[in-house]
């Protein structure tokens, strides 16, 4: 489906009117007036005290007969008083899913208020949640977009469109791109350096993007966290060794922090390393061997993945040499009864009793982030539409079409996402990119974003890698914010 657009109002107060749910919603709120609520506000960031205008507004996405088929509502938050709009760089920040609202980005890392949740994992987290003014956020050197695709947040596909259009790899992006495209045209900055920020499913949508923009406007660069480009190498199968290969590095992280792995005294980023080398070399060729693989062999490479995850090398010799990340997190502390979050492994929590479904202990710090998003929007932003129907994630999204990787396994199969970059390159010679993971997330892991970069269709000048301290979402830790923050505030200013 070819997608048109159509700006809405964007900076002036217009209404409050409700807005327009999916297909089938009554009339009156089908036509309901458009969406902007302006504030003004102060604060200090980077160590900066700036004014900035946070509007969340509208932009309708038109097909090409001119319908409106999506309602998008974001919030965008934009330095005033800037003489010169034309070199201030503009973040689009989206999350993942698919497909998911923009609230974690927003009030973890990068939004001006955030959640604070205590440092230490294994402290409780005390009601009302924490919420504090960030001042770590970017807003000193960029403005930010913060986009919830269709059927998040208050963004509704409208009566003309139908959800099976976006829900779907290249429909979502198109959708997404063309607001991207509207929002820079009605607000005067085409000129702008634009970037995309994007975490978890999102990154998949941003490389697309990346090939759809570099059409219209090019991107000057793109910032993947908690990357799921290369899936292929970041889900685990039995006749995929390298699969296994690429995340021994979290098991080792993981392992370290538990006070698991045999360190020899080394700090966990060389601890890492350590462990990339092994497992990208002697251990890959080791699970290559398979049966053909001496036995004598087969026991020390055993003994050395005990040294490096914690797990017996009882266990390694059971089972082929191999553990899964979801039997990993089962495993670590089974002598102790706990498992260990799959989105930060930092976090510890009784295990499931049998025949119980068992609960992911990152879920307390999860569970502070939808009523610290309505909060700011209501108290701080003003924004009289119903709470009830923000919606953090997309409804019925278990059919999403995974088409352009010609398989039912979604990005579990293999299909090359990143050639996308190639266009966004060859349409912008300066385009760089920034990949940065969680050492203790399981789901989306360092070994395979090094191995992405190392098959990579850009120069490795162009690629920059970073890791934190901390999980999936790992600004939850300040450290890791701080260190994150400083990072894109870097990529996007050269400096």
């Amino acid at each position: 489906m070819r997608l048109k657009t159509a700006a809405a109002a964007l900076v002036l107060l217009v209404g409050t009117a409700p807005l327009a749910h999916a297909r089938n919603a009554p009339a009156a709120l089908e036509q309901a007036a458009p969406i902007a609520f302006a504030t003004h506000h102060s604060g200090t960031f980077n160590g900066q005290k700036i004014k900035y205008l946070a509007t969340v507004g509208e932009t309708i996405v038109n097909n090409d007969e001119g319908e409106p088929v999506v309602r998008f509502v974001t919030t965008s938050y934009v330095r005033e008083g800037v003489k010169d709009q034309a070199s201030r760089p503009v973040i689009f920040l989206f999350n993942g899913g698919p497909s998911t609202a923009s609230a974690w980005l927003r009030m973890g890392a990068f939004g001006p208020r955030r959640i604070s949740a205590p440092q230490d994992p294994k402290a409780e987290i005390p009601k009302p949640y924490k919420v504090v003014d960030n001042t770590y956020t970017v807003l000193d050197v960029a403005d930010l977009v913060f986009i919830d695709p269709p059927e998040t947040g208050f963004s509704r596909v409208l009566p003309a469109g139908k959800r099976a259009d976006f829900y779907e790899v290249d429909g979502d992006a198109a959708a997404v791109s063309r607001f991207v495209e509207t929002w820079l045209k009605a607000n005067g900055r085409e000129a702008s350096p634009k970037y995309l920020l994007a975490e978890s499913y999102g990154t998949l949508r941003a490389t697309v993007m990346a090939g759809d923009l570099a059409k219209t406007m090019p991107l000057d660069g793109v910032m993947l966290f908690g990357q799921a480009v290369n899936m292929i190498e970041t889900s685990q199968r039995p006749g995929n060794p390298i699969s296994f290969a690429t995340n021994i590095t979290a098991l080792a992280a993981i392992a370290a922090y538990h006070g698991r792995a045999d360190t020899q005294g080394k700090p966990i980023a060389e601890f890492v390393d350590e462990a990339y080398a092994f497992g990208m070399g002697e251990y890959l060729q080791a699970l290559v061997k398979g049966n053909e693989l001496p036995a004598a062999e087969r026991q020390r490479i055993a003994q050395r993945l005990q040294a490096f995850t914690g797990i017996s090398a009882d266990y390694y010799l059971a089972h082929d040499l191999i553990i899964s990340k979801v039997d990993f997190v089962k495993e670590l502390l089974k002598d102790q009864g706990q498992v260990l979050g799959m989105y930060d492994a930092r976090y510890a929590g009784p295990a499931a009793a049998p025949g119980q479904r068992p609960t992911d202990p990152f879920g307390k710090v999860s569970d502070m982030v939808e009523p610290a998003l309505k909060e700011h929007l209501a108290k701080d932003l003003g924004v009289t539409l119903p709470a009830s129907d923000y919606r953090m994630a997309a409804p019925d999204t278990r059919n999403w079409d995974w088409s352009p990787t010609s398989g039912i396994g979604g990005p579990f199969n293999d299909f090359d996402y990143q050639a996308n970059f190639a266009a966004a390159l060859k349409a912008k010679p300066d385009f760089r990119l920034m990949i940065g993971t969680g050492l203790y997330d399981t789901t989306t892991t360092v070994g395979p974003a090094r191995y992405l970069k190392a098959k990579g269709v850009l120069p490795p000048d162009r690629v920059q890698l970073r890791q934190y301290e901390g999980g999936h979402m790992s600004y939850t830790n300040e450290d890791a914010l701080k260190a994150m923050t400083s990072d894109v505030r870097a990529f996007v200013t050269g400096r």
